[in-house]
């Protein structure tokens, strides 16, 4: 085994240095994707060899010391030279403990931006005597800082997009924290026991000029099944976005059969829709409040919950225009939280540049008792597991819906099974209230298009005009049949011909279905 270990490992670094010498003349012009996806190929002939962890001991490296480690300001790549992209870099510790390779791409070529503790002050964990460790430290991560959000009055970069850990990462967009992941990809995720995490290995950013007001970068990625290629191009704003285009190459031996494109990875403790708060003081908790999917003119807005167990919602779209895992709620009342700045999570939208062709989007939930484990995914796949070829698309991490959304939209979900607003209470009967607004204008009277996927039966729904939220309330009674599959109910308001509303989509809370 270490036979073989080794010489696919030294295969693959002389790979590395053939593509290095070849990016020096062929490829000069094209920018560094022509040359990552030649290295991406070429790697993919290879056995998968996983980046050896760091031979130094992170552990000790607690959460609280990482914090202490700080990048000296001073030592932020580009910053001498003014330019209006700079780079910052992660030190390894706690679970971090697989190195990256950086690079800058200069004129065609990759010139190596090495590990030193030049770039790091240790005064606050002196008690680590990390300098001794230094020989044996590579970067696990980078931030990009721009000039989002300057203003007359400062010059300060600040922090838009940063990568660390596996094929993570996670933008910023104007006066936003951050909150849900996006990923390379997403390998065999709905498998039990099958999924893969592809590591982000290598990258190699472009230097900008002076006046750019985009930043190009490129990366290897690497799994068990495959290989790939992507190229990133930054464009920060009141709304960030990243185009990213990435070209995959499958191994001999790949065990891929679901690829998951654009993932978003967040995570929904509670919310309104709650009937658990496990005693937080906080009214709500979620990095993300639904998934909302596009389909030409036709929006879906998949409410996020609570889930006893995992569950899979999987939607066919014949031709995606869109898909976001969205944080609507934006009103600081609702989260109490004074660190976490829940209200400006950002919401980020998934827009396909090129056609992706007929598949299906995928919604994982996970129970959670916790607000610091993501338990929710969302990505886009082809059906029969077939491999995406040249997928191109746009990552915009925003505070708003699209602009393309002129329908009438979700703003709150709630639940319940017992009597408390007066209407008769029904042994089985769940009761859900959902608050429209934003409607456009309609003549006559509204109507309400109720489905439900599984084993229920309904009743009609009431109608409310809501003046506190110029918009409408929707009360709907379902009895489910059984508790044990999930069921999910659905609700769209119309003028009876057209859509008023995105259609609201729900799966039946399992704490409070009655059934037999």
């Amino acid at each position: 085994m270490m036979k073989v270990f080794s010489k696919s490992r030294y295969l693959v670094q002389a790979l590395s240095l053939f593509s290095l010498i070849f990016a020096g003349s062929a490829v000069a012009d094209e920018g560094c994707y022509a040359y990552v996806q030649k290295l991406a190929e070429q790697t993919a002939q290879t056995s998968y060899v996983q980046t050896p962890m760091l031979q130094v001991d992170t552990g000790r490296i607690t959460y609280d010391h990482y914090q202490r480690i700080r990048f000296r300001g001073e030592q932020t790549f580009w910053r001498k030279e003014n330019l209006p992209f700079q780079l910052e870099f992660m030190h390894p510790g706690m679970h971090f403990i697989r190195p990256i390779q950086l690079y800058s791409w200069e004129n065609g070529q990759a010139l190596p931006i090495k590990f030193s503790s030049d770039y790091f002050d240790y005064r606050e964990v002196k008690d680590l005597n990390l300098e001794q460790d230094v020989a044996r430290m590579g970067f696990t991560g980078f931030r990009i800082l721009s000039k989002l959000g300057r203003t007359a009055k400062t010059s300060a970069m600040n922090e838009t997009l940063v990568f660390q850990g596996a094929s993570y990462f996670r933008g910023l967009g104007q006066d936003q924290t951050y909150g849900l992941s996006a990923r390379g990809l997403a390998i065999n995720t709905s498998i039990e026991g099958k999924e893969e995490f592809p590591e982000y290995t290598q990258f190699w950013l472009e230097k900008p000029s002076k006046n750019a007001d985009s930043l190009v970068f490129c990366a290897l990625l690497d799994s068990v099944s495959l290989t790939g290629a992507s190229r990133f191009v930054l464009k920060p704003g009141k709304a960030t976005d990243l185009e990213v285009e990435t070209k995959t190459f499958l191994r001999a031996n790949s065990t891929a059969t679901e690829i998951g494109v654009a993932p978003l990875t967040s995570m929904f403790f509670h919310g309104e829709n709650s009937t658990q708060s496990y005693g937080d003081y906080r009214p709500e908790v979620h990095d993300s409040d639904g998934l909302l999917i596009q389909q030409d003119n036709n929006w879906i807005w998949q409410a996020l919950a609570e889930v006893p167990y995992f569950t899979l919602q999987t939607t066919p779209v014949a031709k995606l225009s869109g898909f976001g895992l969205m944080q609507r709620d934006r009103e600081f009342e609702h989260y109490q939280d004074l660190e976490a700045h829940y209200h400006q999570r950002p919401s980020v939208w998934v827009e396909p540049l090129n056609d992706w062709g007929q598949g299906a989007i995928r919604l994982l939930r996970l129970h959670t008792e916790s607000d610091i484990v993501d338990n929710v995914v969302a990505y886009w796949t082809v059906p029969n597991g077939k491999q995406p070829q040249d997928l191109k698309y746009r990552l915009s991490w925003r505070s708003e819906d699209p602009a393309e959304h002129q329908l009438g939209k979700v703003i709150a979900t709630r639940a319940t099974n017992r009597a408390v607003d007066g209407l008769p209470d029904h042994q089985g009967q769940i009761r859900f209230i959902v608050d429209f607004n934003q409607l456009p204008k309609f003549k006559g009277s509204l109507k309400a298009m109720v489905s439900v996927d599984g084993s229920a039966d309904t009743k009609p729904v009431i109608i409310q005009e809501n003046p506190h939220i110029k918009g409408w309330r929707v009360i709907a009674q379902i009895y489910p049949k059984t508790c044990e599959k999930p069921t999910f109910f659905s609700i769209q308001l119309t003028d009876g011909r057209n859509p008023l509303t995105e259609m609201w989509s729900y799966p039946i809370p399992k704490d409070l279905c009655t059934a037999q």
